[in-house]
């Protein structure tokens, strides 16, 4: 098959449901990070927004393991995605993409998923603030906004440790001359003397020097809990409303982990669209319920702050303590997150 040949008759790729996808190309992007493109073998379009993420699992010894990924690549581009994946030290999924994750190998993938980037938080200015591999949605934001030819107005301040860590650095000069009111800035919090970009912390007098007017800008915010902590905290003292602050985190180190204490009842939870249902034991949440029935659930953070699980609950009850990932509107309407709740009774979602 020619690789050029214009794709005939193609289906959608099926966000609900797993299906394989094919690793292209690697590259590396740092020493430590590549980036993996893949696409679905019977060349289906897969259809995202900038700011979505999609699930991976992979097979260690029988045990199934999922991790998300940000898509890094242009929403513009339907045959193929990219993630960019940092080697951690003991990273049990990320070590393997960097090892078996080659050219023709294969990997299984759900969505994307997601309510993170310009098409959730609408404005005409934005600030892009990421660190380390944070800085994913936000490439995927300016990548996919040069293809479209829309006209993004926005600050674009990404962290590094290291200028040698800083991921995609060569793509940044060329996104500017497409994007005209694009502004980078790169800050490495170490640098070697004949670095000329800036070297320290983004703190808040740093960032209102940046960026004079960021009261009134859109702020997309993704990297460690710490740096979205200290950033959330320098934008709103700057004035930036809370509609207008989105955040993203994929931080997995402290995820809680899945513990069903017996002590109270066990509670069914039932998917009214897919009819799909699995019993909740006491002591757990209702996305830990999920995956242990091999249910999917799009989820991210798994700590109720990204909202990327959120859905309609149509009866029942729960006890949700959440970290931010939902708005006071959204409960009194009905919404929950499963990554946060606990049922109080039999649940019926609107999935």
């Amino acid at each position: 098959m020619n690789a050029f040949t214009r794709p005939v008759g193609r289906a959608e790729w099926r966000a609900d449901r797993w299906g394989m996808l094919r690793c292209l190309a690697v590259r590396d992007e740092t020493p430590s990070t590549k980036t993996f493109v893949l696409a679905p073998d019977d060349g289906a379009r897969i259809v995202y927004e900038p700011g979505q993420f999609m699930t991976f699992r992979a097979d260690f010894g029988g045990e199934a393991v999922e991790r998300c990924y940000t898509l890094a690549s242009s929403a513009a581009s339907e045959r193929s995605v990219e993630i960019t994946v940092k080697r951690k030290p003991g990273g049990r999924f990320s070590n393997h993409l960097h090892d078996a994750l080659v050219r023709g190998a294969g990997i299984e993938a759900f969505g994307p998923a997601g309510r993170f980037g310009p098409a959730s938080v609408e404005a005409d200015r934005y600030v892009l603030l990421s660190a380390g591999s944070g800085v994913t949605p936000m490439l995927s934001v300016v990548r996919t906004a040069a293809d479209l030819g829309i006209d993004l107005d926005a600050s674009f301040i990404h962290v590094a440790r290291h200028p040698r860590e800083i991921i995609a650095a060569v793509d940044l000069v060329p996104l500017m001359r497409r994007l005209p009111n694009l502004r980078v800035a790169t800050i490495a919090t170490s640098a070697p003397k004949r670095w000329r970009g800036t070297v320290g912390r983004l703190q808040a007098q740093l960032l209102a020097d940046l960026v004079p007017d960021i009261g009134t800008r859109a702020i997309l915010c993704c990297g460690p809990e710490g740096f979205m902590a200290d950033m959330k905290a320098a934008v709103m003292a700057a004035g930036v409303a809370e509609e207008n602050y989105a955040e993203e985190s994929f931080d997995f180190g402290a995820m809680e982990e899945a513990l069903a204490t017996g002590a109270g009842p066990t509670r069914r939870i039932t998917f009214a669209k897919s009819g799909r249902s699995f019993d909740c034991p006491d002591g757990l949440t209702i996305l830990q319920a999920a995956k242990a029935a091999g249910i999917p659930i799009a989820s991210s953070c798994a700590k109720g702050m990204c909202g990327t699980c959120k859905c309609l609950m149509t009866a029942g009850n729960v006890a949700m303590a959440h970290n931010g990932g939902i708005r006071d509107r959204e409960v009194a309407r009905g919404f929950i997150l499963p990554c946060s709740s606990r049922p109080n009774t039999d649940i019926v979602l609107d999935r």
